[in-house]
């Protein structure tokens, strides 16, 4: 999306929205938020219970985070109307990335982190990976965006076929390029040793079907952790020494998965 295409649309919103704002992100905030599709949460303004949006929007090389809000017809929870069946795909949409099909940051920072922090408090095992695709920006200015989106997929499902349990390990689609992969009862070596595997016998390149097909290589780097290697086992700590690893991993080069001490 262009500039003028990005106001034309905060316009167009004006007509149906009580409240639309646009806010650009600094490079530091863009590079947690993914663009996964619409976000949604309900809350009571002035005793009416009303919706609010929000969306991460790439447009003119800047990322731009829209945020809308009206109140809900009537006074009711729209899945208060729904069959079960409804609230089921309701939910399954809100915890999934709109791009590659698996589960979204949302999911990661919400019920999958509790689960996390359950399992510490309990003195059990859990390990983080954070999976990277090497030279997001190269690849994306020598093949454009729709073939790179088609990159990132075929890496989701890669890994997504090892990991595919909600409650006890899945893939997540964190940002543009990185993925993570959640595990119960791992410890960071365990994981770390897993992933190598896969890893190694993985293909190093997706047949990509925009225009004319053709062969995109790709690598990853990858950052493991465990919660036996924290001082104070949680959530957070987990997720920063990982972020840790996967920095140092691509440091050296990327193409790698990384684990060591500290």
């Amino acid at each position: 999306m262009t500039g003028p295409g990005l106001q034309g649309l905060v316009e167009s919103l004006q007509t149906v929205f009580d409240v639309v704002n646009l806010m650009e992100l600094e490079d530091g905030q863009a590079a947690d938020q993914p663009e996964d599709g619409l976000r949604v949460q309900y809350e009571v303004q002035g005793g009416r219970i009303g919706c609010s949006l929000c969306r991460t929007i790439r447009a003119g090389g800047k990322t731009y985070q829209l945020h809308l809000s009206a109140p809900l017809a009537g006074n009711g929870l729209p899945e208060d109307r729904m069959s079960e069946r409804e609230r089921r795909l309701f939910r399954e949409d809100l915890n999934h990335d709109f791009l590659s099909g698996v589960y979204n940051r949302h999911y990661l920072d919400t019920i999958f982190r509790e689960k996390v922090d359950t399992w510490a408090a309990q003195g059990g095992q859990g390990a983080l990976a954070l999976v990277s695709l090497d030279g997001y920006a190269g690849l994306e200015a020598d093949h454009g965006q729709p073939t790179v989106n088609q990159v990132l997929c075929y890496v989701a499902n890669q890994w997504k076929k090892h990991y595919d349990q909600s409650d006890k390990k899945l893939v997540c689609r964190l940002d543009d390029a990185v993925f993570a992969v959640a595990c119960s009862d791992y410890t960071g070596p365990q994981l770390e040793a897993e992933m190598r595997a896969i890893y190694d016998g993985m293909p190093t390149a997706c047949i990509t079907s925009v225009g004319m097909m053709s062969r995109v290589p790709f690598t990853l780097s990858i950052g493991c952790a465990g919660l036996e290697e924290l001082e104070n086992p949680c959530w957070d700590g987990l997720y920063q020494l990982s972020q840790k690893r996967l920095a140092a991993a691509r440091t050296a080069g990327g193409d790698q998965v990384f684990h060591t001490e500290g």
